[in-house]
């Protein structure tokens, strides 16, 4: 077992041990808290179920890179969305070009800089956006060779709610209580709730391993051969 693949598994299954500890806590009756608090943190667990997961898609990204990072392979070998995804990050020139003559020559002379050389780190960090939808974990993916989630992906398909729709549901939820919004008597958070998105975040999770150690095992960061 790689490096990478044991340290990430580890990763996967801490989540996914503190997911259970959570439900533990708010669901067994185990501990004992006021109706009030129980109220509070239990809507609260929503929140907690999407800081794990975005702290995940985050550690997980950037451990990803130091794998890639650690091959010290020529910048111009790595695939395309690679090679893209660092210069947009490296050069946000690219996005705001610099107006006055002084930023237009250091800009052009960083990018002489850059391409005098073979190597380069990949830049280490990502943009979750604040919402890991099925939309941006998608977009993080294909920036970095990996296969997407298709919209109908194992149980998540008919008739049951697809991917697509169940990830927006999570979102739903979470963006109304990190926003200060009330939880509808319709949207409460039950147990059967809880365990719904912690099923769905652990689902994720396992299969985002196997997405990296597929990219691993064929080397997708890799440009083609002949492109």
């Amino acid at each position: 077992m790689s490096d990478f693949e044991s340290e990430h598994i580890a990763l996967v299954e801490q989540r996914e041990s503190v997911l259970f500890e959570i439900e533990r806590v708010l669901f067994t009756k185990r501990y004992k808290m006021s109706k009030k608090h129980l109220e509070i943190f239990t809507v609260q667990s929503i929140a907690m179920i999407y800081s794990l997961w975005e702290g995940f898609v985050q550690e997980s990204f950037q451990m990803y890179i130091q794998y890639i990072n650690s091959l010290f392979i020529d910048f111009n070998q790595l695939s395309r969305e690679i090679v893209v995804f660092h210069m947009d990050n490296q050069y946000k020139q690219f996005y705001n070009y610099p107006t006055k003559i002084n930023g237009k020559i250091n800009f052009y002379e960083s990018l002489a800089e850059h391409f005098m050389h073979e190597y380069h780190e990949i830049y280490p960090r990502i943009d979750t956006e604040s919402n890991v939808s099925f939309e941006v974990i998608n977009k993080l993916l294909k920036q970095f060779s990996l296969k997407e989630f298709p919209e109908y992906w194992g149980s998540y398909q008919y008739p049951n709610t697809s991917l697509k729709q169940i990830m927006s549901t999570f979102l739903r939820y979470r963006n109304g209580i990190a926003h200060g919004g009330d939880i509808t008597s319709e949207e409460k958070v039950t147990r059967d709730v809880f365990v719904r998105y912690k099923k769905l975040i652990i689902d994720l999770m396992y299969e985002m391993h196997d997405k990296f150690m597929y990219g691993i095992n064929e080397r997708t960061y890799l440009r083609e051969s002949g492109s």
